[in-house]
């Protein structure tokens, strides 16, 4: 039967539908109108067990952009189900359901299932034509590695990687793992590998499609030899691989129910989009020729479906149907709480040395790095770093002590080789540590006043907290649990609170600032929250006013949209104690405004505050709590947030389903730009589209409206009329705009999971930090983000070019603070403790120069020195008899060898020892010699460590080890030794000790320590 329901509320219906047959048998495939409609219909769904979500691809046929990861993941998942029967709801698009796919023999026929004890062709090789691309380390679907016999692979349609255990080509062991710290989870009596791709890399299907294009080619009299470089990632035209030409609905089967949305909309929607790829085709004629035989879509395929349900605001034309029902439905929502992996970015990883860099020695100061040398002599083998400094000289550092070498993180245009002659590098640290003394002493006046301030502890209503949590609709990642304990602490303290919360734009800050707001209300103070533009003042408005009113807290906003009037009630209500919570720009920093009880202070990007306000905000930090807020903080700010001087929450975990937006930095062009505003509406999203310099809009506005008439465009600018420009946020907002055109008004607070794209015109004129933060208005939901980084000019200066590729190269997860370390690299350090510590900076880096402000300010303070340099096993062991080398053929990439090497060089116990191994026996496979010896090189360092020991040393020659202690020296450990103590230099010396006795003998000397 063919049915149709009429209601205003497509969705709600659709929800009941679900509540009503969650449990029931058989497969419903439920075909939406578009990518929006589709992306809209998951939110207010949410998540349904065993339901698979197939989009349409994410960017146009033979683009050399790749559909992304998850859009290909996605639908390999909903084809692998439906081969396995597995699902039983199958949501998708009329575009997505008529994409052609890899057929079902060809998916079966390419999958490997692999049981322990079976015999395998898991190579690298059959791993690439099942489209699985080669890592180092797998972290996310699609990827695989290889680490001798052990491989790891990362699958569509399963929540964890594999890792195989290889015995030449036999399957010994099938575990799972997690993606975040490779660590082994669960075993397996078998498992099944699926291709990843819709395209073929195997070599029948590839010859096929190239046969294909030849054809073409004759038949147009035209070549085009680029196409053939695409081959191996063609899915959005996948029918150009194989005999059949298919679709999702060859794996659906006969016995599925259709449920198709508004379907006259599908229809035209799928027309509009076909119309667009042949007229961007239309300059490749091979391409389009390819395009219209083996990628077109065939829409009238979805008329002769034997039975379907029509859900629909109006009576369909599209299809036919025997009863239509008139029925109403109430709108709801479900909540989505499904836990999904999410990886962590440390805020500066000081440990991945790559040759070139700039690094430096603790005891011989700045050098390059040149890379890592295995060094086999008479003792044994090792690998060693090599460091180039002043004048051609070079050290070769052991990998073992790696820990004694950082990267230089400072101005790379202008630093200074250490020399290794003289005491040069000696004198610099003596300098600096004296000049960051004088200094820190002067900063701890006034951040010491504020610890002997006391009754401001703000403890809240504990109940009604639990409720207010229970609010929050999304699940908190373990950093934003973290930074929202560490605010919450503070706000209990006694002492009034200073702690900036770092990360990046959508990382979930704003809920660290609802907690302290309703935290510091419920404890019965006033709380300011102050905001750098009126777009984000709006925006935390509509948020915290749906937040909070629920508990009857009162929230208002003051900006230059206010009439005198309203200002005026305003005030008189934030003076009486009426008013709650008060948002506000600028002007909430006036004089006029008086509080009755103010308790929180809370800054929202804070680099964007002039010195001005930072004085008055100065004064405040030594009456009330306040927290500040920031995506890339000024060096100032993260400068004493780093060294301790203020307290720092960083959350660097992306919330689930965030997106790292893929950057371009090009030449304008109108084609570019149609095609990234086309691909972007076609999918269903926004497009962003800066342009700073407002006189010029309007030719803009003009000029957009001539290369993508298609689109609904709107303006927005702060020198627009109040009614126009909150009308066009309002409706990009709600979505009935495709394109908001505007100024840099928007580079704090638009926050739409639907805008994806982002177009930023003459971006050399924008500094790091802004352009991050333009950045960060894209990619705040599971969707594929782009941003576009265009200039109409080419004659950028050094610094605009320098910014330009800072923004390319740092686009990784919670890239932020990263780039903020690159922002003080391209223009300076700032003023932490002075103009003249940017020099001391620059001289001995920033790690060093961080770790020196530690211990003075550890001095100032009183306090004892930091825990972890209590910890640093500073023990030498030289020239030990021992092969202790982590081998290349074993770990074959030299960042993660050297991160290794850190790991084991750092440990402060056995404990910690023994965990590294059986991680790496996990990873790696079992230990060579040579890496068992570094462990237990590593453990009679520790040894010696706890016996106070300050270094060993083998001597070949005169078969001796020479031991120099700080304090007492166990003598009865030697007492059969032939020895020399002398008590005064404390030595030791021990004679009598050949090179095959050497660690045998340190064993029985030093071995005795706890090794607890």
């Amino acid at each position: 039967m063919k049915y149709a329901y009429l209601t205003d509320d497509p969705l709600g219906w659709l929800l009941e539908k679900l509540d009503k047959s969650e449990n029931s048998e058989g497969l419903r495939v439920v075909v939406m109108p578009s990518e929006r409609m589709l992306q809209k219909a998951i939110d207010v769904i949410g998540s349904v067990p065993g339901a698979s979500y197939c989009f349409s691809h994410d960017v146009f046929p033979f683009e050399e952009v790749r559909p992304s990861r998850g859009i290909r993941n996605s639908r390999i998942s909903a084809l692998s189900r439906l081969f396995f029967r597995e699902t039983n709801w199958v949501f998708t698009t009329f575009h997505g359901l008529l994409r052609k796919t890899i057929p079902p023999d060809y998916f079966g026929r390419y999958l490997k299932k692999l049981s322990a004890g079976m015999k395998t062709d898991l190579t690298p090789s059959s791993l690439h034509q099942m489209g699985y691309e080669r890592v180092f380390t797998v972290r996310e679907k699609g990827e695989f590695s290889v680490k001798g016999s052990i491989v790891d692979i990362y699958p569509s349609d399963t929540d964890y990687p594999y890792r195989i255990e290889l015995f030449d080509d036999c399957v010994e062991r099938i575990r799972s793992f997690d993606p975040q710290d490779q660590r082994s989870i669960t075993s397996f009596k078998e498992a099944v590998i699926t291709v990843v791709a819709e395209c073929s890399r195997f070599e029948e299907d590839t010859r096929l499609a190239l046969e294909r294009i030849r054809r073409a080619e004759r038949t147009l009299g035209l070549a085009d030899p680029e196409i053939r470089d695409q081959l191996d990632g063609l899915d959005t035209v996948a029918g150009l691989y194989y005999t059949k030409q298919v679709h999702i609905l060859d794996y659906v089967g006969n016995e599925a129910d259709y449920i198709l949305i508004d379907p006259d909309e599908g229809f035209e929607e799928t027309a509009r989009r076909e119309r667009e790829t042949l007229e961007l085709l239309e300059s490749n004629p091979v391409r389009k020729f390819l395009y219209t035989r083996y990628g077109a879509l065939s829409p009238e395929i979805v008329r002769e479906l034997p039975r379907y349900t029509v859900i629909s605001t109006n009576e369909p034309a599209s299809m036919q149907v025997d009863e239509i029902e008139h029925v109403e439905s109430i709108s709801k929502r479900r909540l989505r709480q499904k836990e999904q992996v999410v990886q962590k970015t440390p805020l500066i990883d000081w440990t991945e040395l790559e040759p070139g860099d700039f690094v430096v020695h603790r005891e011989f100061g700045v050098g390059k790095y040149l890379g890592a040398k295995t060094i086999t002599n008479p003792l044994g083998t090792r690998e060693y770093l090599a460091i180039e400094y002043a004048d051609g000289g070079k050290i070769y550092v052991p990998a073992e002590r790696v820990d004694r070498v950082h990267k230089y993180v400072g101005p790379s245009d202008t630093v200074t080789l250490s020399s290794l002659r003289g005491s040069q590098w000696k004198r610099v640290k003596k300098k600096v540590q004296e000049d960051i003394r004088n200094k820190i002493r002067e900063l701890a006046l006034l951040y010491g006043s504020r610890e002997r301030i006391t009754g401001l502890s703000l403890t809240g209503d504990h109940e009604l907290e639990e409720a207010f949590e229970k609010t929050f609709p999304y699940v908190e990642t373990e950093d934003q649990g973290r930074a929202i304990e560490d605010v919450m602490n503070d706000l209990a303290s006694s002492k009034p609170m200073d702690r900036l919360v770092a990360g990046d734009s959508g990382y979930g800050k704003t809920e660290v600032a609802l907690r302290a707001a309703f935290r510091a209300v419920t404890s019965g103070k006033q709380v300011a929250i102050l905001v750098p533009t009126v777009v984000l003042a709006r925006q935390h408005y509509r948020t915290f006013k749906k937040r909070l009113s629920g508990f009857a807290i009162s929230v208002d906003i003051i900006d230059r949209y206010r009439t005198p009037k309203e200002k005026e009630s305003i005030w008189t209500k934030i003076s009486s104690g009426s008013m709650d919570v008060i948002i506000g720009t600028h002007g909430l920093l006036s004089e006029r405004v008086r509080f009755a009880d103010l308790g929180l202070v809370i800054i929202d990007e804070e680099q964007l505050f002039g010195v001005s306000q930072k004085d008055y905000l100065k004064k405040a930090r030594l009456q009330v709590n306040v927290l500040s807020m920031s995506a890339t903080p000024i060096p100032r700010t993260l400068y004493m947030a780093i060294s301790g001087l203020r307290e720092f929450s960083v959350i660097s975990t992306p919330p689930l389903g965030r997106n790292v937006p893929e950057t371009y930095v090009t030449e304008h062009s109108d084609r570019l730009v149609r095609t990234a505003i086309l691909r972007e509406v076609n999918r269903g999203g926004q497009v962003i589209y800066v342009r700073n310099r407002v006189r010029e809009i309007p030719d803009l506005e003009r000029e957009l409206k001539e290369t993508v008439p298609e689109v609904k465009i709107g303006v927005a600018h702060g020198q627009m009329k109040k009614s126009s420009f909150e009308k066009n946020v309002s409706a990009f907002y709600s979505g009935e705009l495709d394109v908001l055109l505007c100024s840099t008004i928007i580079e704090s607070g638009v926050d739409i999971p639907n805008a994806n794209t982002l177009i930023v015109d003459d971006s050399y004129r924008y500094g790091l930090s802004q352009l991050y933060q333009l950045r960060g208005r894209v990619g705040r939901s599971n969707r594929r983000a782009f941003a576009y980084f265009l200039r109409r000019n080419n004659r950028l200066s050094p610094e605009a070019g320098a910014r330009l590729r800072a923004l390319k190269d740092l686009s990784g997860s919670g890239s932020g603070l990263k780039l903020a370390m690159r922002d003080m690299e391209i223009r300076g350090f700032g003023t932490l403790l002075g103009d003249e510590q940017h020099g001391n900076i620059t001289s001995v880096g920033l790690y060093m120069y961080r770790q020196m402000v530690d211990q003075a300010v550890a001095e100032v303070s009183g306090k004892p020195a930091a825990e972890e340099q209590a910890r640093i096993v500073d023990t030498e062991l030289k020239n030990l008899p021992l092969d202790i080398i982590i081998p290349e053929e074993y770990v074959s990439d030299s960042i993660e060898r050297l991160k290794i090497y850190r790991r084991i060089a750092m440990s402060s116990s056995h404990e910690v020892l023994t965990d590294i191994r059986n991680e790496m026996r996990d990873r790696f496979g079992e230990l060579p010699p040579q890496a068992d010896s570094l462990f237990e090189f590593a453990s009679l360092r520790l040894n010696a460590f706890r016996l106070k020991v300050r270094s060993v040393e083998f001597d070949d020659q005169s078969e001796s080890i020479k031991i120099i202690y700080t304090e007492d020296f166990p003598m009865k450990s030697i007492k059969r030794f032939a020895s020399i103590v002398n008590a005064r230099s404390k030595t030791v010396t021990i004679y009598g000790i050949p090179h095959s006795k050497a660690i045998i003998t340190l064993k029985e000397i030093i071995g005795g320590a706890d090794e607890g």
